[in-house]
């Protein structure tokens, strides 16, 4: 009798400022086999975020949570955000693709907040105009002093990332796979722990990708100060609202959530408009529109609706994982908030 080889899992891993979501993906016949969990960081990590030892430990609990071994995947793809992380779509001016790379040594300059020697570029051509005489790339760039700190947390472990992505790509890579391949124009807004992706894309590709200080962690906050309870206390009441316990219910019309919808309009909707108007100067925003959630936060219970109404698009919870059906997805808890690993681990799965 002939042994069936079986593929080896590729795992996506996302190192946020919460927690840590590993996602591994096993191809097969039909639906693909599915190992993910989520370890938090313990409470000592504080308001400046996890050390080095707290990540590392992390890691492994999902590894162990999982049942997989990071050293036995086929592969590792990392994911890696925050402010020394860019994402732009730009013109040049049209060339072959071979050209395009040395074009960016010095261009890059005109499109980076940062000093391109001190960081690492990637770019992709994502077409040629020839008649109006442009080429359109997607740049992605990295610090890369940020670089290293995050690929010296898996050295900790012996473990090596085999490819490094940045979390707008990772997204849109997640919602290109997870919707059946539907590649009209929409907003992804990724809510994490401490910041926010938002990230406008068009015809499959990330076309343009902002990030800003609004996260989870500002609406505990908002409950906390609503309540007058200790910030430990308003976060197992979000996590209880998110998780839907049995018997918990969750009524907009309480203080809890009166607070969260508070905040939402006073910053995150702000940011949201804001972010729609600078994409509507550049001409590049369609008429038809909807915007999509992911991240922990997205599980609320209701926050897609409140959010349709500030303002006034179709929104709904973008939960990659919803098409895998039977075994696959029940071994998975959740969905909006592994959205970044399960597009980390399409990269090559």
């Amino acid at each position: 009798m002939r042994a069936r080889l079986v593929a080896r899992p590729w795992a996506g891993l996302d190192l946020g400022g919460f927690s840590v979501k590993l996602l591994a993906l096993q191809p097969g016949v039909g639906v693909p086999r599915v190992a993910a969990a989520e370890a938090l960081y313990p409470p000592s990590a504080g308001e400046n975020g996890p050390g080095p030892d707290a990540v590392a430990r992390a890691v492994s609990l999902c590894a162990e949570h999982a049942r997989v071994s990071l050293r036995a995947m086929r592969g590792i793809t990392l994911g890696i955000s925050g402010p020394d992380v860019i994402v732009k779509q730009i013109q040049l001016p049209l060339m072959d693709e071979a050209e395009v790379g040395q074009a960016l040594r010095f261009e890059a300059r005109k499109h980076l907040p940062f000093d391109p020697q001190a960081m690492v570029i990637d770019h992709q051509v994502l077409g040629r105009y020839v008649s109006e005489r442009r080429v359109e790339v997607l740049i992605a760039a990295v610090t890369r002093e940020h670089l290293d700190r995050q690929l010296a947390l898996l050295e900790r472990l012996d473990v090596v990332a085999d490819i490094v992505d940045a979390a707008p790509l990772a997204l849109a890579n997640a919602a290109l796979h997870g919707v059946g391949g539907d590649r009209s124009a929409r907003l992804l807004l990724d809510i994490g722990h401490t910041s926010s992706h938002l990230t406008l894309h068009q015809r499959g590709e990330p076309f343009f990708s902002r990030r800003f200080e609004f996260g989870g962690r500002h609406l505990t906050q908002a409950i906390a100060e609503r309540l007058d309870v200790p910030f430990e206390e308003a976060e197992e009441w979000k996590t209880a609202a998110g998780a839907d316990e049995p018997l918990f219910r969750v009524d907009w019309d309480g203080r809890e959530l009166q607070a969260v919808r508070q905040a939402l309009e006073r910053d995150l909707v702000d940011e949201v408009r804001r972010s729609l108007a600078f994409y509507r100067t550049l001409g590049h925003l369609p008429e038809s529109l909807r915007l999509q959630l992911s991240g922990s936060t997205a599980r609320l219970p209701g926050i897609a609706e409140r959010l349709g109404e500030m303002l006034g698009l179709p929104v709904s919870v973008f939960d990659p994982l919803a098409e895998l059906g039977g075994a696959a997805r029940a071994r998975v808890s959740g969905g909006p908030q592994f959205a970044q690993a399960y597009g980390l681990a399409l990269r090559n799965s």
